[in-house]
């Protein structure tokens, strides 16, 4: 195969790729997209199958495949969001005196992309790096916010610790206001207020937090740290 043919093809894989992603499930609509006959796209289809970038769903059809949705984690990682965000969750940090998280969602746990820590005299386990179930820390709840209520309970149920009827009503709570608690949710005493992050198109990408040992984050000072969390998330939101 000459260069140019193989770039033609890497751009006609490329264009279905797309065009899956536009919402095109199935060979026909996608041919209809493209102009292109339907053997060239169903070979396209049998090579991206078998290298996981798509897969084929039982009563949905095409959809992005593992390889391609970890491609997009480990590209939400390389952006620049983490640079961007680092003055705003430091100034936080020096503002509130405690722990400030920077996370992003990886399929079904919180990924810590930073953490600033606190000036008290106490420090927070997590680490840059680590990933914990979303449905047990206040950032993974804040990145759960726009989910659907079945994918909240599949989320919450996974945690045996958690009272589903009860983290359902918190949810629905958390999703009204857009922002979220940890109360105590993954480790005893540890809570957190957290707030999402959205691109320009009010999408969430990532979420902070601010964490603390209980004796520092009663009901009251949670509460009053909603709007100053929330306020820094639109911050950075603006900034991307």
């Amino acid at each position: 195969m000459s260069k140019l043919q193989g770039n033609q093809a890497l751009a006609k894989a490329f264009d279905v790729i797309d065009s899956i992603a536009d919402g095109n499930r199935n060979l026909k609509d996608i041919c209809e997209q493209l102009g292109l006959p339907k053997s060239t796209v169903h070979r396209i289809l049998q090579g991206l199958i078998e290298a996981r970038y798509i897969r084929e769903v039982k009563g949905i059809g095409l959809v992005l495949g593992t390889k391609m949705i970890h491609l997009g984690i480990r590209a939400q990682a390389d952006m620049p969001l983490k640079e961007i965000a680092k003055p705003y969750i430091r100034e936080l940090a020096l503002l509130t005196l405690d722990t400030v998280h920077l996370g992003i969602k990886d399929e079904d746990e919180i990924f810590y992309l930073d953490k600033i820590p606190g000036q008290r005299h106490v420090q927070m386990r997590s680490q840059v790096g680590d990933r914990l179930p979303l449905a047990s820390t206040g950032v993974g709840k804040a990145l759960m916010l726009d989910m659907p209520k079945m994918e909240w309970q599949r989320l919450i149920s996974t945690q045996t610790e958690l009272d589903i009827e009860h983290m359902m009503s918190r949810m629905e709570q958390y999703a009204k206001d857009d922002y979220s608690f940890d109360l105590e949710d993954n480790d005893d005493l540890v809570r957190c207020v957290a707030a999402p992050i959205r691109n320009k198109n009010g999408n969430i990408i990532a979420a902070i937090s601010v964490t603390s040992i209980k004796d520092y984050m009663n009901d009251q000072r949670m509460n009053e740290l909603i709007p100053i969390i929330q306020s820094y998330s639109k911050k950075i939101s603006d900034k991307l």
